[in-house]
């Protein structure tokens, strides 16, 4: 059965529960329009709840689409109660030069970092119902999608508060990988290094042009950690690693404390990635980071729906252990008074700056705007607190 549902230019699709619909949207950090796919929980049109969103990130050479099979996993998911109702977006992270992007800021590739953390979460949040607050926003993602949920994670914990990395390059060090730099060599016959010469190599090039881009090195504007021979070029290693998870851990022990953290990699990865999982899993510990690590016997995409399901579970019990604050407690001391009211009329009037959580808080009346209506409210409910 097919239905049709105007927002904006989008395609739906009803599936037996939930519906989904692709759509586009104008990202101002790309300058261009982005594609994204788009869960939203049955009855999604009949209620006015809102949801929390898991954000999910695809693989190398993937589209928005390229993991859709997983709708049917939220469907028996949530009719089973084993998850919460959410909504779950699916970006586009490919590029038009090396297939793609690895959610990273780029001169060659653009700022994809950017296009997600800002650009696509805002315009959800402005055209969906959501739960517009750090602690219902999650990140999934896949192979590179895992590197990008790590690293959106680590970089945006105002925005994101829990993410899933399966599978993912999260110690970029251990690319330094004999197996992997013979694959390269022999996709090029032992000649010269072209993205066409194989898929490896074409990855190598993907991780280049968001690592290691230099515009004044055509024909491929990139470059590159190895040559034909087989050598590592250190400069060039140097830069992809100021963009490793594992050494990015140091600076993010703070936030990384107060995060929802779960990754997983199958022992028998095809691309050798699971050694950065249990890296990471040794560094996490050194330092005392709560976190869940879940290897498991596999390949590198055998299990990809399976353990999808587990982090979707992972993000939702998250989600449903978040308790909401006192309605008007501007400044969390668990009172409500007068100095909350001077709080929200000093943001009304711009001389204060709120956090997620003291907007959603500020908003009485739960009509999306804070005015005068809501001091009023917390006024008369200050009055009645006494």
């Amino acid at each position: 059965m097919i239905k049709y549902i105007v927002l904006f230019i989008c395609t739906s699709f009803l599936f037996s529960d939930g519906i989904v619909e692709t759509g586009s949207f104008y990202s101002e950090s790309l300058g261009e329009n982005r594609n994204y796919t788009i869960y939203l929980p049955e009855g999604y049109y009949e209620s006015d709840a809102e949801y929390p969103v898991v954000y999910f990130l695809h693989g190398f050479g993937g589209t928005n689409n390229s993991y859709n099979a997983f709708h049917s996993s939220l469907n028996s998911m949530m009719a089973n109660g084993s998850i919460m109702e959410m909504i779950v977006v699916s970006a586009d992270g490919s590029t038009d030069v090396y297939e793609g992007s690895f959610y990273t800021n780029s001169i060659l590739n653009g700022d994809y970092e950017d296009y997600i953390a800002y650009d696509l979460v805002n315009y959800i949040d402005e055209t969906f119902r959501t739960f517009a607050m750090k602690e219902f926003r999650a990140l999934s993602g896949h192979s590179m999608g895992g590197y990008g949920a790590f690293r959106l994670g680590l970089y945006h914990s105002d925005i994101f508060t829990s993410f899933a990395a399966h599978s993912g390059p999260i110690h970029l060090e251990n690319l330094n990988n004999p197996f992997l730099i013979n694959v390269i060599l022999i996709e090029a016959f032992f000649g010269e290094l072209d993205p066409d010469n194989g898929p490896t190599t074409m990855m190598m090039f993907g991780l280049s042009s968001a690592f290691s881009p230099n515009l004044d090195n055509p024909p491929w504007y990139v470059d590159l950690p190895m040559n034909n021979s087989g050598d590592v070029n250190w400069d060039v290693f140097e830069m992809w690693q100021a963009h490793d998870p594992y050494l990015l851990v140091d600076n993010h022990l703070e936030t990384l404390a107060m995060q929802n953290i779960y990754f997983d990699c199958g022992t028998q990865d095809e691309l050798q990635l699971y050694p950065h999982s249990e890296d990471m899993h040794n560094k996490l510990l050194e330092f005392g980071i709560e976190h869940t690590f879940a290897p498991y016997s596999g390949s590198h995409s055998g299990s990809i729906y399976q353990k999808l399901e587990d982090s979707f579970e992972f993000h939702s019990d998250y989600f449903s252990s978040i308790e909401f604050g006192l309605p008007g407690d501007v400044n969390e001391d668990g009172l409500l008074n007068i100095l909350d009211v001077v709080l929200v009329i000093g943001f009304i009037i711009g001389n204060n700056e709120f956090s997620e959580g003291q907007i959603s808080s500020s908003d009485i009346n739960a009509d999306g705007t804070i005015n005068v209506l809501d001091v009023v409210l917390l006024v008369n409910a200050v009055l009645g607190s006494d």
